[in-house]
Order: structure tokens, then sequence, then C-alpha cells
């Protein structure tokens, strides 16, 4: 995996500072040009990338302390409510049907908005027994004779009975004039939560709807109108999570555009995966969770298969095993899905275990996730501008997707704008107030050569106010980071610190007294 700790291939930043009482001055240059996965231009689909490159630049100083470089009608009765559908097993019109017939209802339904009148499992819940006259204009009324003279005694049409129509078509009148579920969601609105909760329940036992029981699983989960039981809210969310899935009537439909939204289904195996990983309520269990995240993946929610291509990865739950990681982050990447695009792109780029690095494919996936504006693809096609590895070297282009990283959150970006800022040229005027604003953006989150490049500022007051107790803080940060240069520079600082300065910092270290 790429883990950079530098953005940039800029020349030597050198800061003078003083480290002893004599004067006496000691320079080293330090510019890391740590080359994380570049990505392709944005034009092309794969490029080929040049091989990675690791440089250190050096010059003539040496000082520890330098900066580290349209609208139909329908009815309200679902339509799948509006016909007795014979592909499931306990249809009273499954034997002797190949479900043909049921795919070609479920595409005249979507076409026009409406059941097809000539197929013979539509009812009518207004009709007796739901048969709205069919079979050439034989009616009801007909039909219930002709099978009064037969020896079944009972009529039935496509392998479906009177029986069997009356009950779908009693259902979806039922359906029809029901307010509950209704009644239910505007009473949680109003925070009345207990009354909600009984709404909800009486909802799910006239109608089953999944929306009760998924929210009936969340009150008691967060003990919302009833006390905290989790064992309750793990028993409602798994009535949703298990029952039978169609899969070839019900893949979750992923947008790209907003990628974490999650139907019914998708949300209640979600949440009994997340309860199980992080034992909310119940004991941890990661291999648990993981069978949860993969019924998610399963069902069609894409970011249950890209987190659990992570679970792979990091063995979450289950042996490490990369491959297995790979196919999960391929099969999201190929829906759009950004994060396993990069995810994919950084195994590739290195490859690991048994996986090959695939520069070329790296970039192209990085590319792909940039598009979506994923920070770290954005980072990585600034990086490969900059570098001019797999694309021609363009600072300009390297820049400006610096810029759109760091916007969008990632440290690494943010530090090497800030060192734009300090060096200054003919891209950025050399400003140092905005190079340690975000370079304390940076170390903030986390990036250990901005901590230093911090500290460095505040040792030196470039920037802003000078302040020794600040520097030695953030250089002892860095430090933790494993910064190489850091334990000098700690050094350094310290020399210059008055006894204020170290009363000031003793205060600050000392543990805060206990109750």
């Amino acid at each position: 995996m790429i883990k950079s700790l530098n953005a940039v291939a800029l020349s030597t930043l050198i800061l003078s500072v003083a480290v002893s009482a004599t004067a006496q001055t000691t320079t080293q240059t330090q510019t890391q040009n740590k080359t994380p996965a570049p990505a392709a231009k944005t034009t092309e689909q794969t490029p080929a990338p040049a091989a990675k490159t690791e440089e250190k630049s050096a010059s003539g100083a040496e000082d520890i302390t330098d900066v580290t470089v349209f609208l139909k009608k329908k009815s309200s009765v679902p339509q799948q409510n509006m016909r007795i559908d014979t592909r499931s097993a306990s249809s009273c019109g499954f034997f002797g049907s190949d479900g043909s017939a049921d795919y070609m209802a479920d595409y005249i339904r979507d076409f026009t908005g409406s059941n097809d009148a000539s197929d013979p499992n539509s009812f009518d819940e207004n009709s007796p027994n739901g048969d709205a006259s069919r079979d050439g204009g034989t009616s009801f009324f007909d039909q219930n004779q002709a099978a009064a003279d037969s020896e079944s005694g009972e009529p039935s049409t496509g392998g479906c009975t009177t029986t069997d129509r009356a009950f779908a078509a009693a259902r979806a009148r039922i359906a029809r004039n029901d307010t509950t579920i209704t009644e239910a969601f505007a009473l949680f609105d109003q925070k009345k939560y207990p009354e909600a909760l009984a709404m909800f329940k009486k909802s799910y036992d006239k109608i089953g709807y999944e929306d009760a029981a998924l929210m009936i699983g969340k009150m008691y989960l967060y003990g919302m109108g009833t006390q905290k039981d989790s064992k309750q809210a793990v028993y409602w969310f798994r009535r949703v999570a298990e029952r039978p899935f169609d899969i070839n009537k019900e893949i979750h439909k992923f947008d790209p555009k907003n990628p974490e939204a999650a139907n019914t289904l998708a949300e209640a195996n979600l949440t009994l995966a997340k309860i199980y990983l992080t034992g909310y309520g119940v004991p941890k269990d990661q291999k648990e969770a993981l069978k949860w995240f993969e019924r998610a993946s399963y069902i069609g929610y894409i970011p249950a298969t890209k987190t659990v291509g992570d679970m792979y990865y990091n063995g979450v739950g289950t042996t490490k095993d990369v491959k297995k990681a790979v196919k999960n982050y391929q099969d999201a990447a190929k829906y759009g899905y950004a994060p396993a695009q990069y995810a994919l792109a950084e195994i590739l780029y290195t490859g690991e275990g048994d996986i090959k690095a695939d520069r070329k494919m790296a970039l192209a996936w990085y590319n792909e996730s940039a598009k979506a504006n994923h920070p770290g693809g954005l980072y990585a096609l600034g990086v490969a501008y900059d570098a001019g590895e797999g694309v021609p070297a363009d600072q300009q282009k390297a820049l400006g997707f610096y810029k759109e990283a760091a916007i969008r959150g990632n440290a690494d970006a943010q530090n090497a704008v800030g060192t734009y800022f300090y060096q200054g040229g003919s891209l950025l005027p050399k400003d140092d107030t905005a190079a340690r604003q975000w370079f304390e953006v940076a170390a903030k989150n986390g990036q250990t050569d901005a901590q230093f490049n911090l500290a460095v500022m505040y040792m030196k007051g470039e920037g802003g106010p000078k302040n020794l107790v600040n520097a030695y803080l953030w250089f002892a940060m860095a430090r933790k980071g494993g910064h190489e240069n850091a334990t000098a520079a700690l050094k350094a600082v310290q020399a210059q610190m008055t006894e204020a300065d170290k009363a000031e910092l003793s205060k600050l270290l000392a543990p805060e007294p206990k109750g």
C-alpha cells in the first residue's frame, strides 16, 4: 500500500535556527519526496505509468529543523400486491408455470404503470373475489357456475382458486385503506415515542410492513419509547433481514451520486452487521458482522461490498485474504464506487501477496476515483503530475489536484499546499501565514511532516508569533509519528527555552489530577 509522507518534489527549503548559546549553527536539508500512488490523466482511461521513484534532494545546507518538504397516476396499492406471482413456491400458480408470464407482467407494469388486464393472475380488489372478468369476457359468475359442474367444485384460473384470489384481493383492500404506518411515523415525528412504537407494532401485525419492523428494531436499540433492549432490536432487524429475497426482482439499485442510500432490507442487514462489529448491546462478534455485511453485499448494497473487502484485507472476522479483498474491491469499483476504486488502486500500484503490481491499471483506477472527487484519488493524480509518473510532468496541474484534495480533507495534500506557499514561486507567491495555516490543518489531521513543519515555524516565528512551547509539543508529536529528525529538533528547541517556557511546558504535560 502507498503511504506518502510528503506530497511534492520541491527544491530545498532551508530554515536557519540557532541551536546553542554560542550561536553555532548546523544546517541540514531534508526534503523528502516519497512518491505515493500516482494516477492517470483525466482524459485517459488506462494511461501507461512510469516506474515509481524515490528521490532525496540535497544542498549545501544542513539544518535538522528544515521544513520537510412522465408522471402516471398509479394505484395506492403496490403493483406487486395486485397480482399473484407464480415464481413464488407458495403461490397457487407455481406448479405448471415456468414463470415467464410473470417476467412479462413485470415489464408491462413497469412500462405502462398498470397491470396487464389479460394476465390471468392479476386481480382487482374491488371485484368479487378479486376477479375483474377475464378470459374472453367470461365473468366471475360464469366461471363459478362452470366450476360447480366440474369434479373439483372450485373455480380456478391459471392454477389459482377463488379462495386464493379472495385472500389476495382482501389483503390489497386492507393495504389500500390502512393508515397505521402513516400514523406511526407521524407520532414518531412528534416525539411521541411510546405511542409510535405501539402503532408500528400494530402496523406490522396488520400488514407486515418492513419499514415498521425496522423502526421497531431501531426504537428498541436506542431506547426510544421503551427501555433499550438489544435482544429485541436484533429480533426485529432479523425479521426484515432474513426474509426470502428474490435477486431477480429486489436487487438494490446502486446510485453513484448517492452511494450510501439504502433500502429497508439493506439497512436491516447493515444495522445487524454494525451491532455485532461494535458489540452494541451484544458481545462483539466480527465473524457474525462479516456474515451480515456479506448479505448486504449480496442484495446489491455496494458500499457493503467494499466493507467486506476491507474485512478480508485486514483479517477482521476472517483470516487475511488479499485476493478476496481485491475481488470485492473490483466488484464494487465497477459500479463506480470511488472508495473501492481507490482501495483497488492502492493494492495494484505496489502489488501485495499474490496480487502482482499493475501500475497502468492502478493509475486508471486512481483516475476513476478522482472523477468522483475522492480525496485520495485527487492527491494521487497530483503526485502523478508532480513527478511525471504515467503522465507528462505538469506542476500547475499537480497543484490544482493538491488543492482539490486538500479542501476535501486529505492531510498529505494539505501539507503539499503548505509547502507550495512556504517555498513560493511562479505558481504561488511565498506566503508564510498561509503556509502555517495549511501545516496546522494537516498536522491536526495527523500528517507527520506537517507536524514537524508547523513546529519549525513556531520555533522561528514564521507566519505568526514565535512559541517555543508549541514548537516542542509539535516536534514531540512528529517524533511519535516516526519523523527521523524530530528527536534532534526537540533538543534544539529545548536549548532555547526559558525557565518560564519550561514551567509552562511542564504544566501542560503534567497528568490531570484524578477525581
